[in-house]
């Protein structure tokens, strides 16, 4: 039996909606931690959820991220 395209491109989107659902219940999970932590210490709901993610990058992405936005950027000489 010869699998068609078709059949590999469907469970890629499959799994693609699995990941999909999972970014959302883990994202839905740290809006709610940001809610809380803004009601708790009357700072911007916002700021903190950014942050929250911002401290699950690793060290190095956080780098980079901060040296592509850094006035040092070639861009901005």
């Amino acid at each position: 039996m010869v699998e068609s395209a078709n059949d590999d491109a469907t469970a890629n989107d499959a799994a693609k909606g699995e990941d999909l659902k999972e970014w959302v219940r883990r994202d839905d999970g740290l809006r709610a931690r940001a809610r809380h932590l803004a009601g708790t210490l009357g700072r911007d709901e916002e700021g903190i959820y950014r942050t929250l993610k911002n401290l699950q990058r690793s060290p190095s992405e956080r780098l980079q991220l901060g040296l592509r936005h850094a006035r040092l950027h070639p861009d901005r000489r």
